[in-house]
């Protein structure tokens, strides 16, 4: 299950792009989660949250109210996945290679997969009932969890209140204090992935050889790609069709497309450093 999560003021500049390329290849898996209903996607895919959490807003409470529907989403469908996959509408999923690596792994066991958002692990400084450092994962790199993980989960995500108060006890924003219920109460540890990426890095590649051998086994990518990789991209769309090289990306993952075969052909890599 594939849940995406973005905002209306982004549907029609990032959210479209998302839909012509990567989630094209998985959209019956696909749900959304939005503070309105995005066009042309079926509703019974859409959780908005307007109403509930108002406002969309990067303060902990409205980013709590925005997560906490992720899990009512996965409730409704969990007889169909054993593994549930968050991202943002700034992200670009290799499906294939998120599916190569996810079944290696036993959806039984309690996985928390991500990458962790920073170098050291976190540091608590208040709640001494819970004193232990921990790992987290940056939702805007994408976050996968087990079957197993989500069942454990079910008693600290019963309502939206309960956890949207949780965040607010602790005042950790969404990830952090997902981070902390799975460490502190379900000695749950990160499974770290270093293929998955979000908008926070700086270059992914420490020159054009690392892109060309590497760049094919990432699984996400963050939306600033002019920062991180687009000097090894080749110019594929005009700016005006692919602004933030997404459909460029999706072509060279998948070269057999017919549409991405002629402009390959057509094109060759940019080589300015």
């Amino acid at each position: 299950m594939y849940l995406v999560r973005t905002v209306s003021k982004y549907h029609s500049s990032r959210l479209v792009h998302l839909l012509e390329t990567w989630i094209s290849l998985v959209h019956e898996h696909v749900y959304y989660i939005s503070d309105t209903y995005p066009p042309n996607i079926t509703r019974t895919h859409v959780i908005a949250t307007g109403t509930t959490c108002g406002p969309s807003s990067h303060k902990v409470r409205a980013l709590c109210c925005q997560t906490i529907h992720d899990f009512i989403f996965y409730r409704r469908y969990e007889s169909q996945y054993d593994w549930f996959c968050h991202f943002d509408d700034d992200q670009y999923v290799h499906t294939d290679n998120l599916h190569e690596y996810l079944s290696k792994l036993d959806s039984n066991y309690p996985y928390y997969i991500g990458r962790n958002s920073w170098n050291t692990k976190f540091r608590r400084k208040k709640n001494k009932a819970y004193p232990g450092d921990f790992w987290f994962a940056t939702l805007g790199a994408g976050v996968c969890l087990s079957k197993r993980t989500l069942h454990l989960l079910e008693p600290y995500t019963r309502t939206v209140s309960q956890f949207v108060d949780g965040c607010s006890r602790q005042w950790y924003p969404d990830d952090i204090y997902l981070a902390f219920i799975l460490n502190n109460h379900l000695n749950i540890s990160l499974t770290k992935n270093l293929r998955f990426h979000s908008h926070l890095e700086g270059s992914l590649f420490k020159d054009k050889q690392e892109f060309i051998d590497t760049f094919h086994q990432q699984i996400t990518f963050g939306f600033e790609l002019r920062r991180t990789i687009s000097q090894y991209l080749p110019n594929l769309f005009p700016k005006n069709i692919d602004p933030l090289r997404m459909r460029t990306v999706h072509c060279l993952l998948y070269t057999h497309f017919k549409d991405c075969q002629s402009r390959i052909k057509n094109n060759t890599f940019n080589i300015t450093k």
